[in-house]
């Protein structure tokens, strides 16, 4: 039976380096005018690029239709792709993960997709930016729902048809590092796989009760033994 692996990015797989929350601050300051530092800071890890962009509205008290958060987007995907392209621009893949990938597209009964908050064309951008786009089939994206519990189904879906395979919800694992990605997981009965890369500790997420947690993708052996064996 195959086993559908389905990776966050941020804080699971790479680290930009603060550039996907500069690049919101960007936008924000291209569309309302002001400067960033008149905004709260913004709660980024594990939330959907469209529940950010809402919060920004909410912050500025300005009445929002879901093309006036489109538009917000277009406007952080356009510095995104500018910040991740730019000649001092520092971020990097988490430890083990090139391995890790690459160990698993060898290995037949693994399956890999995406279940992550950014928007598609952003998780393009960022995975295409540090050489690890092409490992992954599809997925769910924050562009399909602002409320990231609500992807999981969606990931489901659109990977039985880009596989042809069914999988049995027991062999379906969310690979992620906040506790928005241990929820997630929980919503559609599916295991997680928590990784202490991101900005929540082993402990915090241990706390939590995923199905497992690790400190890093480091032992990429001992994490395909946890991911196709166990």
């Amino acid at each position: 039976m195959a086993r559908l692996l389905l990776f966050d990015i941020d804080g699971t797989l790479i680290d930009s380096n603060g550039a996907g929350g500069a690049a919101i601050l960007d936008a924000a300051e291209e569309h309302f005018g002001i400067q960033r530092d008149h905004l709260p800071p913004l709660q980024l890890a594990g939330s959907t690029d469209p529940a950010i962009a809402m919060d920004v509205f909410g912050h500025m008290n300005v009445v929002h239709t879901q093309a006036d958060v489109a538009a917000f987007l277009e406007r952080y995907l356009s510095h995104l792709q500018r910040r991740l392209q730019a000649e001092d621009f520092s971020g990097y893949t988490l430890p083990g993960v090139k391995e890790l990938l690459h160990a698993l597209r060898a290995e037949s009964e693994a399956h890999i997709g995406l279940l992550t908050g950014n928007v598609r064309r952003g998780a393009v951008i960022k995975l295409s930016r540090h050489g690890i786009y092409e490992h992954f089939l599809d997925g769910g994206f924050g562009s399909d729902h602002h409320d990231r519990n609500e992807l999981g189904p969606v990931a489901l879906k659109r990977m039985q048809e880009a596989t042809g395979a069914t999988y049995h919800i027991d062999d379906v694992i969310v690979i992620g590092d906040t506790p928005k990605d241990i929820r997630c997981a929980e919503a559609f009965g599916a295991k997680c796989l928590a990784v202490a890369t991101g900005q929540y500790s082993h402990a915090e997420l241990s706390a939590l009760n995923p199905w497992r947690c690790v400190e890093s993708f480091a032992d990429v052996p001992a994490v395909i033994e946890m991911l196709l064996r166990h």
